[in-house]
This record gives structure tokens, C-alpha cells and sequence, in this order.
């Protein structure tokens, strides 16, 4: 299919999740376009090598911080929009509303560089889905946010071949280009030595207020694991600063402080840090969910307003639940019960008692992982 274009504005079709047209396609060449967050982008990496193998695929959004999470993915192409801050574009979404997507072809405005580098990549058909979150009001096996799309997505006959009992595995590396690798690692080293062990604490939600972790239980995480061990070091995976951290001179500083001016994408710095440290702890937003799909290192959930049983696939990791989450009985939804039916896929999950989970206590599950 040939790509027409009239000045900025191109005639592509465009699919969404429903109605079945999708999952039928052949041959094509994909471009998806995710204007979702960070953690989402991570859970498209299990979403993809299910879809169908015959298309090759590429990746976009309005905010290449995320979409270079895939730069060394070989399963999906990234193409960059030239906005390495998040945001939809100008007209937003390239004037397409994602509640009225028919399967059918439709008039894009799509700004440069974005336009040239589609026509380049030869794209003849786009992927736009809001990626619906059903928060386990979906059954096993289609309970978390990436299996509900893959069941809407792929062909029943495709999805047939795959033992969805599993915990699905993610098709991309979530490793970080040589050179940004290296110098992520060379600022590292400022803060961390040789012989060091590295902890890494993301304690802020993007999305929502009611997951961040209180900055003064991060400033007393850090002084237990100093207390522990002097050749710990703590690092916050967050832009904020504050007075409660700061108190003690490099007692946990953020990466804002240690990677300032330093010009790599979000991801090259996320998934470096990750690989280079002794364990890591985090709230229920896009880095801990990249910390959980790169696995190798104990890891710590702290879920303050949702059951993780929903988001990530099993792994190692340790999850600590609040009481709002049962309070709001989200460990009772129809989605909950997978490990009935489907052993490989429990969790390991500690329920704490207070609204905030104590700084013993997320040390006492990293220890534990």
C-alpha cells in the first residue's frame, strides 16, 4: 500500500484493539504509536513477540526518552519524533481520536521529523490503542494490561501455540547503546566505587499521587542500608530533590543530582543504572517495572494503590501491599486468582499494616528476595 501525503497530512489505516481487524493483518509494515507511559512501554516488550510475525513493526510516540528504550531491540523499530519530553504532538495524536478509530484509513497530521522518518520507514499501517486498564476485571489468562491486548491483537489460532500458564518473557534486551552505556557508567563512578554495592530507590509515581513513597522513608531506607554496610550506596531515580534526603552530604542522592547535564535518554540511564546495581526498590511506576522485567538482582515492589498481580509477569521480585489496596478489595477481583489455575504465576506478596511501609520493612523484603 503506497503512502500518500498532501503537505503534513497522510492517508494511512489505522487500527486500534477492538473489533478484530488487527489480528488479521499480514505483511505489513506497523508502526505503533504509544503515547503511553514508561511502564507501558516496558510491558509492550511481552507484548510483542506474540503479534503476528509476518509485519515488521516500529515505535513511536511524542517523547523519544521512551520510545529509546527499544534502541537495541531488534523485535521493533524505534522512530523518533524529535521530542525527547513527553507530551501529543501538535495537532494531538496527529489529529486522529483514538474513541472513534473504525479499522479504516484516515487523514493523519503528522509534524516533522516524525512525517519524513514514517514515509522513510515505507509505514503502511499504523497501531493507536489506548491500552485499556481493567485493574483484574479480566480472567485468567488475560489479566494484566499486556495480556488483555495481546487477546484482543493476535489471532485466536496464533494465540493457541503459546502456553499462556507461563509468565510471558520480553522481547527486547532493555540494555542501553555502548555509548550511552559508557557514559552513564564513567558519572557513575563519582558516586560509586569499585567494590561498591549499589541500591537503587524509585520512590515517585508519574501518574499518581497516592503511589509516591514519603522522601523522609527514603532518607531512613538510606541511612539503614549505611547503617548495614558502609560500602552501600543509595541512589534516588527521581527529579525532585528535598531537605529530608539532603540532610547528610551524599546520603542518597537523586539522579538528577549525579546525571546532571549528562545528554542520554531516560532509558539509556535507566536500564544502566539497573543492570550496574546490588538491588533495587521502587514504587509501582514505569522503573520498577523495568527493574522487574530485567530481573538479576533483588528487587522490592511497594504497591500503595494497586495489586501488582495486574501489571508485571512473575518473577523473583517481592511485592509489599498497603492496606488501601485491600481496603479497595483489588486482591479480590476476578483477575486475582491466577495462581489457582496457573502455579508458575504467583507472586511473592507481603501486606503491611500502615498506610506507608516502613523503611525496615523494604529492606527486610529486598533481603528476602
Amino acid at each position: 500500500m503506497e503512502l500518500a501525503a498532501k503537505g503534513a497530512v497522510t492517508e494511512l489505516p489505522v487500527y486500534d484493539e477492538h473489533r478484530g481487524g488487527f489480528a488479521a493483518l499480514t505483511g505489513r509494515r506497523v508502526l505503533i504509536y504509544w503515547p503511553h507511559g514508561l511502564g507501558d512501554f516496558v510491558h509492550l516488550a511481552y507484548v510483542l513477540p506474540l503479534l503476528e510475525p509476518s509485519n515488521e513493526y516500529f515505535l513511536t510516540r511524542f517523547g523519544d526518552d521512551f520510545v529509546h528504550l527499544y534502541d537495541t531491540a531488534a523485535i521493533a523499530h524505534p522512530i523518533y519524533s524529535g521530542e525527547r519530553r513527553i507530551g501529543a504532538g501538535s495537532p494531538p495524536h496527529f489529529g486522529v481520536n483514538f474513541k472513534k478509530i473504525r479499522n479504516r484509513v484516515e487523514r493523519l497530521t503528522i509534524p516533522e521529523p516524525l512525517r519524513s522518518r514514517i514515509e522513510s520507514a515505507r509505514i503502511d499501517t499504523v497501531l493507536y490503542t489506548d491500552y485499556p486498564e481493567k485493574t483484574g476485571r479480566v480472567a485468567y489468562p488475560f489479566h494484566t494490561k499486556a495480556r488483555y491486548i495481546i487477546g484482543k491483537l493476535v489471532a485466536p489460532e496464533r494465540l493457541a501455540q503459546f502456553d499462556l500458564s507461563q509468565p510471558l518473557q520480553p522481547g527486547i534486551p532493555f540494555t542501553a547503546p555502548d555509548a550511552s552505556r559508557r557514559l552513564v557508567e564513567d558519572r557513575l563512578r563519582a558516586a560509586v566505587e569499585p567494590g561498591d554495592r549499589l541500591y537503587l530507590i524509585s520512590p515517585g509515581g508519574h501518574t499518581q499521587l497516592d503511589k509516591i513513597w514519603p522522601e523522609a522513608s527514603v532518607a531512613e531506607f538510606a541511612r539503614l542500608v549505611r547503617a548495614r554496610d558502609a560500602r552501600a550506596r543509595v541512589v534516588v531515580i527521581d527529579e525532585r530533590t528535598s531537605d529530608a534526603i539532603g540532610r547528610e552530604p551524599g546520603l542518597a542522592p537523586t539522579t538528577a543530582d549525579l546525571f546532571a547535564g549528562l545528554d542520554v535518554p531516560f532509558a539509556h540511564l535507566l536500564t544502566t543504572l539497573i543492570r550496574a546495581s546490588h538491588a533495587y526498590a521502587g514504587v509501582s511506576s514505569g522503573p520498577l517495572h523495568c527493574a522487574i522485567a530485567i530481573g538479576g538482582r533483588p528487587t522490592a515492589g511497594i504497591w500503595l494503590a494497586h495489586w501488582p498481580e495486574y501489571y508485571d509477569e512473575p518473577s523473583e521480585a517481592v511485592h509489599l501491599v498497603g492496606p488501601n489496596v485491600y481496603r479497595k478489595k483489588l486482591d479480590q477481583r476476578i483477575g486475582a486468582y491466577t495462581k489457582k489455575q496457573a502455579p508458575a504465576l504467583r507472586y511473592r506478596i507481603v501486606p503491611f499494616r500502615e498506610r506507608m511501609p516502613a523503611a525496615a520493612d523494604v529492606l527486610d523484603a529486598l533481603d528476602s528476595a
